[in-house]
């Protein structure tokens, strides 16, 4: 068992970066922009989907954001869309920073019990799938 947690270890600090102040602003708050203006992505970075997850209220698009030369994730991007009020919110669960994990947790703090229900749903099914895909 040990042999397997050390293995996991290795594994998760080899594929994953510390996120950078300046890579969770551009996930908080530039992709909303690069995205209503047409742009690119952030030049150097690259955008895969992990999970989407759908309810009858809420669509949340989870996605990483890799560096492009390290070929490592720096952050985990999630798109939240209310979609009986349409708002869109952008959220960065970022890695190795507990300073930038505050600033997660306040974000959180601002939404209300509905949508962290199915926010936690979503959550929730993903760690069971990669707790299914591990086996």
């Amino acid at each position: 068992m040990k042999k397997i947690t050390l293995l996991l270890l290795l594994t998760f600090s080899l594929s994953y970066s510390q996120t950078t102040v300046e890579e969770y602003n551009y996930v908080t708050k530039g992709y909303a922009e690069t995205i209503s203006k047409g742009l690119d992505l952030k030049k150097g970075y690259s955008l895969t989907e992990v999970y989407h997850y759908t309810d009858s209220n809420y669509d949340f698009l989870f996605q990483s954001l890799t560096n492009d030369r390290t070929k490592k994730t720096s952050c985990i991007m999630v798109i939240a869309h209310s979609l009986g009020w349409g708002n869109r919110y952008y959220l960065c669960i970022p890695i190795g920073d507990s300073q930038l994990e505050e600033k997660y947790k306040y974000q959180l703090n601002l939404w209300d019990a509905p949508i962290l229900s199915a926010y936690s749903l979503a959550l929730s099914q993903i760690l069971t799938y990669s707790l299914m895909s591990a086996e």
